[in-house]
């Protein structure tokens, strides 16, 4: 048996090497950020002067994301109930049909959508006012 030296195949992983004089693919996320697209599902804000505390978000949202809880400060004097949501980022699925059935149109979706955290209760989101 005769044997010989496959020199294309020894020299193949050597290829990579190629790698380090092309550009990269990828954004650097942290320094350079990407345009946002508009009409972007992310996250919720609220006009706090327009919102009635009528918690029709609370009652459709089918993953049960959002619950209203109580506020001492008077934003809106037709809010009886003295209640805002809160969306728990952890459940949320952006669907958006929290902000279809506000009569206000007070909740809405903006297009801010990032956002790390290594504690969950962090993502227990108040929406901004607007």
């Amino acid at each position: 048996m005769e044997w010989s030296i496959d020199l294309q195949g020894t020299l193949s992983p050597l290829k990579i090497l190629n790698a380090f004089w092309q550009k990269p693919n990828t954004i650097a996320y942290p320094t350079v950020k990407k345009a946002s697209v508009s009409g972007y599902r992310g996250f919720h804000t609220n006009v706090l002067k327009d919102c009635i505390g009528c918690a029709n978000c609370q009652d459709i949202c089918m993953n049960d994301a959002i619950d209203m809880i109580h506020i001492d400060e008077e934003f809106n004097t037709k809010n009886t109930s003295k209640c805002i949501p809160r969306i728990d980022y952890g459940r949320c699925c952006w669907c958006s049909l929290c902000t279809d059935v506000c009569p206000p149109d007070s909740l809405k979706l903006a297009e801010e959508c990032i956002s790390v955290s290594k504690y969950a209760s962090d993502f227990l989101y108040m929406p901004k006012d607007k």
